[in-house]
């Protein structure tokens, strides 16, 4: 199972649908908010009896970036 989750200021949203997550995500950085997004994959070991998750930071916006 794959979700999309949008981190923005102390705060996550969950979502199913990449495009519906994305506008979120395009939202907040209009706003010039911190934001956030990351694809995260959970897994079902049926012989281990356990899930596990992996994540991928797509892309983020940040307010704070340091000057180079």
């Amino acid at each position: 199972m794959q979700k999309y989750r949008v981190e923005c200021n102390y705060g996550s949203r969950y979502f199913e649908n990449a495009a519906k997550a994305f506008a979120f995500f395009k939202r907040k950085v209009a706003r010039n908010l911190d934001v956030e997004i990351w694809l995260v994959i959970y897994r079902y070991s049926i012989s281990a009896k356990r899930f596990t998750a992996t994540q991928e930071l797509l892309d983020y916006s940040s307010t704070n970036m340091p000057k180079c």
